[in-house]
């Protein structure tokens, strides 16, 4: 159809330039016809021989002389014989045309639009008016070679691949050619006086029968339709229908059915593949985000949509600098080795604040010219394993730094206990206002000191085995109260019990998950020097509720499925992000006289009971710590 369109001369008389415009508005620019404009009836006419034009489309009124005799003057004037076949058109008011109109289209006017111009209308009108026009022409050229030859023109018409015939004003076939019968499987004789309307396809008819309505008011119509056949296998065609006017009234049509079938198979083919991919890359569970050579985000599955928390239509078309921070983009986008397939590891931080750990990898993504169209990057979403790493690395370290604590430990146990037995000794044989008594007695407290510290440093290497048993939460919570609710009072700290109501029992060492919620507790005292909430939660949870519970794999042979989740939130000064890392470390500390043993004690205690702890802080905000604990409830 652009070709058709776009090699046509068109010669167009309108001073007012209104034609001009509803052209340019009915076609693209490839798309449009060669226009030649004049003002002019008469200047228009003395250019025709330079121009050649395939129509001539006038208002009724230019500068000189009317429309009218402009059409006039083609068909009568001898000089202008030649021109005679160019098909003319006329724009204007409904009193000209219901004036001069049976007059002018007796002797061959092409048609006779109403102002105000409709570009799709127009764009029809031209369409169907140079198809038409092809078949004019073919007619004309088949007319004069029937006068040689009636056969030669039978042969043409009935050999076509395409489907040509002509209905009477009825809609009934009147003429079929040959590739009827080859393409339907039908006797193309037993359909003549049949109805067209019939031959679609019952989804296609209201369709068929609407496009027959518009050519019966002088429209031409091109569309889509399937139709039946003699084995039962439909047939789409591309149907053009032409109407056949004759005396200002449309007698009959002609119509064109071009076979497309294989290309509608292949067009279902596509739809359905591109549906097979698109299901294939919604359904993934890791990240596939596209963007173009600008930068914007030009699609994103679902499951990118929940690793970065973000919704499809907030995204797309954005830079994809809107959503993560330029530094991340960079990162995420460079690459140093020139290599199309890059595979890497970083983190993100999510416009929730949260922030995650991905694995990814960067492909250039090119159109069938192989040029470089955008980016394809494929991400996991692998915090859960990087805190697995992180969690086998302490165990090791936390493994190693126990037996190194428990030698060192052992070989200063016995000479510290010599030491002590020695100034004991000494103490009794001294009078009691000897002044040597108070060195003695220094030295002892400092052993006391140092076997203090070793019980902590046996605790840590060697823990107890816990004995579990069934005990309820707020039972410990009290043992521990009891214990820290003067040191509470003293520091202005408000203390917060938020139970759950029925919740069930953990199944734990009472006395080792004092020391835990003891240690914590002191910790959160220590953090809110000037004062502040000291919160303890507790509530029941699943072990199939992902995010609460990183490592939900008990040791072989336990048979826990419910825990009870407990924080131990303050209102502290927090913790940097750069040691919430480190915070299980053996040996870390924030404190002046502390030893960095007790959340390591803590951790271990914690993992001997098949629980899991983490902690949240924020600087300037406070400090959660979170620990999972077994109820005893049986599989």
């Amino acid at each position: 159809m652009k070709d058709l369109l776009s090699k046509k001369h068109i010669l167009i008389i309108n001073p007012e330039h209104e034609i001009e415009q509803s052209l340019s508005l009915a076609f693209p620019e490839l798309e449009r016809p060669k226009i030649f404009a004049f003002t002019s009836g008469r200047s228009a006419l003395a250019q025709l021989d330079h121009i050649h034009p395939d129509f001539i489309l006038s208002t009724y009124a230019t500068e000189d002389i009317t429309g009218k005799d402009v059409f006039l003057a083609l068909v009568k004037e001898r000089t202008l014989k030649a021109y005679r076949h160019i098909p003319m058109g006329l724009v204007s008011e409904e009193k000209e045309r219901n004036q001069y109109g049976k007059l002018l289209f007796d002797l061959g006017l092409r048609f006779w639009m109403s102002t105000p111009l409709k570009p799709d209308v127009l764009r029809e009108l031209l369409i169907n008016l140079f198809l038409t026009e092809g078949l004019y022409r073919q007619s004309s050229t088949l007319q004069q070679e029937v006068k040689k030859s009636e056969y030669r023109f039978r042969d043409l018409l009935e050999n076509a691949n395409d489907v040509v015939f002509i209905l009477d004003e009825m809609g009934n076939f009147v003429y079929l050619n040959n590739r009827f019968q080859s393409l339907t499987g039908f006797d193309k004789d037993a359909w003549i006086e049949k109805r067209w309307a019939d031959l679609v396809d019952i989804s296609d008819r209201e369709l068929a029968l609407e496009s027959l309505e518009m050519v019966h008011h002088g429209r031409a119509r091109i569309f889509e339709a399937k139709i039946q056949t003699k084995q039962g296998e439909p047939v789409f065609l591309s149907i053009s229908l032409t109407p056949i006017v004759e005396k200002d009234a449309v007698i009959g049509v002609i119509g064109i059915g071009r076979d497309i079938t294989e290309q509608k198979r292949m067009e279902k083919e596509i739809v359905e593949l591109k549906n097979f991919n698109e299901s294939i890359i919604e359904s993934m569970e890791a990240g596939l985000l596209t963007i173009d050579l600008e930068g914007r985000i030009t699609s994103l599955n679902r499951g990118g949509q929940n690793i970065l928390g973000l919704k499809i239509d907030e995204v797309i078309g954005k830079p994809l600098t809107s959503v993560l921070q330029p530094s991340e983009v960079e990162e995420l986008l460079s690459n140093k080795s020139n290599n199309p397939f890059r595979k890497r590891e970083m983190q993100l931080s999510l416009k929730s604040g949260k922030k995650v750990s991905i694995g990814f990898t960067v492909t250039d993504r090119f159109d069938n010219q192989r040029n470089k169209v955008g980016t394809i990057i494929s991400f996991r979403d692998i915090t859960e394993i990087k805190q697995m790493e992180a969690q086998l690395i302490r165990m090791d370290r936390l493994a190693s730094l126990g037996v190194l604590a428990s030698g060192i430990a052992h070989e200063i146990k016995n000479p510290l206990a010599g030491i002590k037995s020695l100034a004991q000794a000494c103490d009794e044989e001294f009078e009691n206002t000897d002044p040597r008594r108070e060195y003695l007695a220094r030295i002892i407290r400092q052993v006391n000191r140092l076997d203090e510290l070793l019980r902590t440093f046996f605790a840590f290497a060697k823990p107890k085995p816990p004995d579990m048993k069934p005990h309820r939460l707020t039972d410990i919570l009290r043992e521990v109260y009891n214990l820290v609710s003067k040191r509470m009072e003293m520091n202005k700290i408000q203390y917060v019990q938020q139970i759950e109501r029925d919740l069930p029992s953990v199944h734990v060492d009472p006395q080792q998950m004092q020391q835990v919620f003891l240690n914590l507790i002191l910790n959160a005292i220590d953090a809110m020097p000037s004062g502040g909430t000291l919160t303890i939660s507790a509530r029941k949870v699943s072990s199939s509720m992902s995010g609460i519970i990183r490592k939900l794999s008990p040791p072989q042979g336990s048979s826990f499925h419910s825990f009870v989740e407990v924080s131990v939130a303050d209102t502290g000064i927090g913790i940097s992000p750069d040691k919430l890392e480190i915070i299980f470390d053996p040996f870390f500390t924030t404190k002046p006289n502390g030893l960095g043993l007790g959340l390591s004690i803590v951790y271990r205690i914690i993992e001997a009971h098949c629980g899991d702890i983490w902690v949240k802080s924020y600087p300037g905000q406070g400090t959660a710590f979170y620990i999972v604990l077994p109820t005893g409830a049986e599989k």
